[in-house]
């Protein structure tokens, strides 16, 4: 094994010193991915640079679905405040040692139907697909009950032409895959305007529809109250 160099220790000890206590450890989901699937990683951190980008400079956020909180530090870098929700104990609790803060703050529980307050903007990604025909009025009505007026919403899933190519496992778990159409009309009943894109691997665009890999809209001028 190759010595190190007194360069290469002060530089691994620079490195130390500026991370001090701030170093993260990922939970069993990521670290499943990273070992896995990398270039994964890759592919939702771009999904949540570009929903930070439309929705979330100097607004207070609320997050539909965090797990395990990989995307927190993109949503709340610029953000006034996040706020992160998800049924996953586990996941939450690793949310909140890696990036819980007086900024950002994690709650446990099923979002379905409960109100945390009124916010700028709600970012909901690869969460619908896991949710029932059944409860998606529920999941729509959520957003409207937690987004201020003037409010931005930004909700991403896999699209439902691109399914045949999904892994096994993602294919047992995605029980509600929408297409470009279905998804522009149900957000519709909730926003008077709905703005389409597309991504493919990391690369967004407002191409032909099916095509598209993954879906990931924009909703603003919120409807009156629904229910």
């Amino acid at each position: 094994m190759k010595e190190q160099t007194s360069a290469e220790r002060k530089l691994w000890q620079n490195v130390t010193n500026m991370l001090g206590d701030n170093q993260k450890t990922l939970g069993r989901h990521w670290s499943y991915n990273l070992f896995n699937d990398p270039k994964r990683l890759a592919f939702v951190l771009s999904r949540y640079k570009f929903a930070a980008k439309m929705a979330c400079r100097n607004k207070r956020v609320l997050e539909l679905g965090c797990s395990e909180g990989i995307g927190t530090p993109i949503l709340s870098e610029f953000a006034t405040n996040y706020t992160g929700v998800d049924m996953d104990g586990a996941a939450i609790e690793i949310a909140r040692a890696n990036w819980g803060s007086e900024k950002c703050q994690f709650l446990e529980g099923d979002f379905l139907g409960r109100r945390y307050g009124r916010f700028d903007s709600v970012v909901s990604l690869d969460v619908i697909e896991h949710i029932y025909p059944e409860y998606e009025d529920a999941f729509f009505n959520t957003i409207s009950q937690n987004l201020g007026h003037d409010g931005i919403c930004v909700i991403g899933t896999p699209n439902l032409t691109a399914s045949a190519y999904a892994s096994p496992a993602s294919q047992a778990g995605h029980v509600n895959l929408y297409d470009a159409e279905r998804l522009a009309e149900s957000m519709q009943t909730v926003f008077h305007n709905v703005l389409r894109f597309g991504i493919n691997d990391e690369v967004v665009h407002t191409g032909y529809a099916p095509m598209a890999h993954y879906l990931v809209y924009i909703g603003c001028y919120k409807r009156g109250e629904k229910g």
